[in-house]
């Protein structure tokens, strides 16, 4: 096959029927949409080629520069397609946190302007947060920068509906059960639209990370509020699951079925047959499912090495860290609530640790508390005993689900650790002092 273009390579991905040895459905029949296959290697591939195309004449006119707000598939698919076409191409974002997609940016030449890192738990007022500031950098300088917006550009779920759900159908007919990781959630909404005009039945199923397990490319159930096409009520259901649960999915593809992809697409494929075992049962005509494979596996082997360790080092299977705690352990974790707090600190001098991003830190915390990022709290507690073991330790979180996990894996360590019970915000409600650090503020 020869094109002229790399723009032609873009859609047409194949679908993989996975093995029944593998899904162990007997009556339902489960295929993989392979969109590493895309030309850039992911299933961003048609929103950045549906959201440039239409403005590529002007934009090469005006020496526009595009602006996007993005930290991985969907920048790298726009730096190539803007600087193959000699369009300038910036990124603006606060969630790179592994190196290889930095460098894959870096390699592709596009310009990053990184925000300060977003915490697990994530605050709707900050004004770093990197899709409202790209809206306003571009409002600011219209004449410079074309904002294509994949968080609220229309295209983004048309081109899922022009093409991924065109294609499916063209090889399937039709399709039972439908499901997609939740990023901006234009694939799910998109295709699932199509899928349902074809076969109004189709189940649509919406993958997230769970409250402090962030998925690379995706968001937290709780996140999606500053998402553009979230519609909880356009999915039949949305499920949530944790990194070990993307690592263990992505590694059962990657070794079992040669699918080299990403752990996006693992969590997808761990929680889609965890729900079609439940749905599965004797019918007179087979079920169809089909699973968005998002992207491949190599960008990613940072968030394989933090979160499963062993893959690279067998000495580290022994090894007890904060993403090996079970649900039954955090649930199961000390709590104090605001009340047994303040009574606490009358005689004593805990370690009061806030683990929310440092904006929302410094619009309010409780005197005396250290604000340690999540992400880096875990490095630090994965090192050893890094704070006095003589001390009460307590982690303090928006609303107190997050910190729960810390405060689990510190007493597993031998801590006298505590979560505060539904978080700052019940701290904040009991109109107690907070400390307020704010200075500069990005408009």
């Amino acid at each position: 096959m020869i094109v002229d273009s790399i723009e032609e390579l873009i859609g047409n991905t194949p679908l993989l029927k996975v093995s029944e040895e593998i899904t162990q459905l007997s009556n339902i029949d489960v295929y993989l949409k392979l969109e590493y296959y895309n030309p850039f290697g992911s299933v961003k591939d048609r929103v950045a080629w549906g959201m440039l195309r239409p403005h590529l004449a002007e934009l090469v006119e005006k020496k526009k520069t595009v602006l996007e707000s993005s930290s991985g598939n969907t920048a790298k698919a726009l730096t190539s397609l803007c600087l193959k076409n000699n369009i300038d191409f910036e990124t603006v974002t606060n969630r790179i946190k592994y190196p290889e997609i930095r460098g894959v940016l870096q390699v592709l030449g596009a310009q990053v302007e990184e925000l300060p890192g977003l915490s697990d738990c994530p605050n709707p007022l900050d004004p770093n947060d990197a899709i409202q500031y790209s809206r306003n950098k571009a409002s600011q300088d219209p004449d410079k920068y074309h904002l294509t917006d994949q968080y609220f550009n229309e295209q983004n779920p048309n081109a899922h509906y022009e093409t991924t759900g065109k294609e499916i159908i063209e090889d399937l007919q039709s399709v039972d059960y439908f499901f997609g990781f939740l990023g901006t959630c234009g694939s799910t909404i998109g295709t699932g639209k199509y899928l349902r005009e074809i076969n109004p039945d189709t189940s649509v199923f919406g993958i997230v990370g769970k409250a402090g397990h962030a998925i690379p490319g995706g968001r937290t159930l709780e996140e999606l509020w500053e998402v553009g096409f979230f519609d909880k009520d356009f999915y039949t259901d949305i499920i949530g699951g944790t990194t070990t649960e993307a690592v263990d999915g992505a590694l059962l593809l990657n070794r079992k079925c040669g699918v080299l992809c990403g752990p996006t697409t693992g969590l997808i494929f761990k929680k889609a047959l965890e729900k079609l075992k439940a749905l599965d049962e004797p019918a007179q005509l087979r079920k169809k499912a089909v699973l968005i494979a998002c992207d491949r596996m190599e960008p990613y082997l940072s968030f394989f090495k933090k979160h499963q360790p062993d893959i690279f080092d067998k000495r580290a299977s022994k090894k007890v860290s904060v993403d090996t705690m079970t649900d039954d352990e955090i649930n199961q974790s000390s709590e104090l609530d605001v009340s047994e707090l303040i009574e606490l600190r009358k005689n004593a001098e805990p370690l009061l640790i806030d683990i929310r991003g440092h904006f929302a830190f410094s619009t309010g915390h409780i005197p005396g508390s250290l604000n340690i990022l999540d992400d880096y709290l875990n490095q630090m507690i994965d090192s050893g005993n890094v704070f006095p073991i003589d001390k009460k330790i307590i982690v303090i979180c928006r609303v107190g689900d997050i910190s729960k996990k810390y405060a689990a894996f510190l007493e597993k360590q031998g801590y006298q650790a505590y979560s505060l019970k539904d978080g700052i915000q019940a701290y904040k409600e009991s109109e107690n002092e907070l400390v307020r650090t704010i200075k500069n503020v990005r408009k």
